[in-house]
């Protein structure tokens, strides 16, 4: 069995215990090796809902995460056993126009882990252990802490944010919010 931290509604948190996964073709089981807490872990958590979003059945949270890579299923390439990943929690559907274009991050049918966007909704990384998509991971040979892997999915938002916004060096801006995202983008 393996632990996971579920969200029954607000304020209502329980550490289940769910079965193993067994990673299929194309898949790989992780160890979690941390995980961030994001703004809309906390919303889900203090009022059942991260904007309109809103928690229909208990689920497990978190998409801010790295991992250590537990087991393998056929044809995994990338990554081995033992090895550190950062975990990329959107799940686009790579059919639709947007996703044939090139553009998945456009995807109309993407899934995020760890959201209530959806319904039923999607297990998110607050959890031992769990399966994903190799082409989700990024092998990690640096000697970087499994925390700062887990920073990589609020980094790469803040970077895209800076990106989207032009030339800022030596500009003056206005970084609305101080949470991970905003910090991570003034630096």
């Amino acid at each position: 069995m393996s632990l996971a931290c579920t969200l029954n509604g607000p304020l209502n948190l329980s550490v289940e215990q769910l079965p193993p996964q067994e990673p299929g073709p194309g898949q790989v089981r992780l160890r979690l090796g941390a995980g961030g807490i994001c703004g809309s872990d906390l919303h889900y958590y203090q009022h059942g809902r991260a904007g309109i979003f809103a928690i229909r059945a208990p689920f497990v949270p978190g998409h801010e995460a790295s991992g250590v890579v537990d087991a393998v299923g056929d044809g995994i390439t990338k990554v081995k056993v033992g090895q550190k990943v950062a975990v990329n929690p959107a799940h686009p559907c790579g059919v639709c126009p947007a996703c044939r274009a090139g553009r998945s991050n456009l995807c109309e049918k993407m899934v995020f882990l760890g959201s209530a966007a959806i319904f039923p909704h999607i297990h998110g990384f607050f959890r031992e252990h769990f399966v994903m998509n190799e082409a989700q991971l990024t092998a990690i040979d640096e000697d970087v802490s499994l925390g700062e892997i887990a920073c990589a999915e609020p980094l790469s938002v803040g970077l895209h944010a800076v990106r989207r916004a032009g030339e800022v060096l030596g500009a003056t801006v206005l970084v609305t919010g101080a949470g991970t995202i905003g910090c991570m983008s003034v630096i």
